[in-house]
């Protein structure tokens, strides 16, 4: 197979911007995507995500690596102490992880989502 790269520009376009499922209080975080793709398998994806601030619950059940390219926030798992993580952070998150995100600056992020 043949490696796929993906790369964000100043011109590449996101999806509008969506509340988030689970909100946990009055800042309603909002998440857009860019290069929001299936790879060659509907079990793999990979993308850029961005959030603004905002608290809510987790919703995704597969396995997840990302990489951090802007912003600051928490992750509390609820099987765990919580993760703090920034711009240049990277976070791989097992399948059926849950947990509360608390996004308190706007955050992009590459990820890959497995399964």
């Amino acid at each position: 197979m043949t490696p796929i790269r993906k790369r964000l520009t100043a011109d590449s376009q996101f999806s509008p911007a969506v509340a988030v499922a689970q909100p946990l209080g009055d800042q309603v975080a909002q998440t857009r995507l860019a290069l929001d793709e299936v790879v060659d398998d509907p079990r793999f994806a990979l993308g850029v995500w961005e959030c603004t601030p905002g608290t809510w619950r987790r919703q995704v059940v597969q396995a997840e690596y990302s990489y951090f390219i802007s912003g600051k926030g928490v992750f509390t798992p609820d099987e765990g102490e919580a993760i703090s993580f920034q711009a240049g952070d990277a976070l791989y998150f097992a399948p059926n992880t849950t947990g509360v995100w608390q996004i308190e600056e706007t955050v992009t992020k590459h990820y890959f989502i497995i399964g």
